[in-house]
């Protein structure tokens, strides 16, 4: 039986996430519907939902496990969030590396996206690192803030978004000091 946590659910789960993948590959996200991804994985409708509400929630969780991949290449490491220089050519290079290693997910993801991703673990990278950072800097006015963040996280899609479109030409550790030098002089 495929229920939860055995191998078959499990490789079904793949299956499904590399078909929208390759869907993402040929067709906006907004087209991508159920069905499609169902009729291109050879499953039936019912398997789908036993895995995902809908296309949102599949696509949620993709980014949600390729976020927790990234926060566990960042574990072992000793980082001060608000003193130490979190935008440092190192730290950046990790999150070069991992976007390296999952270059179409990344790249499917971003070339679909029709906003800047602030939204998913928004509160705590904003209550946690950036707000306290921009207070340090002097930065008082929220507002102020938030024009700073969405210019950085702009910055750093754009610049990942074009070493994608480009094959990731260039070695991590050249792009990641490029990126480090971008970011603006109140957070380093």
């Amino acid at each position: 039986m495929n229920v939860k946590n055995n191998q078959r659910f499990h490789e079904t789960d793949l299956k499904i996430q590399e078909v929208m993948l390759t869907l993402m590959n040929k067709h906006d996200f907004e087209e991508i519907t159920v069905q499609a991804v169902c009729s291109k994985a050879e499953i039936n409708r019912s398997t789908f939902y036993l895995h995902y509400l809908d296309i949102y929630d599949l696509m949620d969780k993709m980014e949600f496990e390729m976020h927790k991949n990234l926060v566990e290449d960042y574990e072992g490491m000793t980082v001060d969030y608000v003193n130490g220089d979190i935008f440092a050519p190192q730290y950046l290079r990790i999150y070069l590396e991992h976007i390296f290693s999952h270059q179409q997910f990344y790249k499917v993801c971003l070339r679909n996206r029709k906003t800047f991703p602030i939204k998913r673990g928004f509160d705590s990278l904003w209550n946690l690192i950036m707000k306290p950072r921009f207070e340090k800097a002097g930065i008082q006015s929220e507002d102020e803030m938030m024009l700073y963040f969405v210019y950085t996280q702009g910055g750093i899609t754009t610049l990942t978004r074009h070493w994608l479109d480009n094959g990731c030409q260039q070695p991590p550790d050249t792009i990641s000091i490029a990126m480090s030098k971008c970011i603006p002089d109140v957070l380093h």
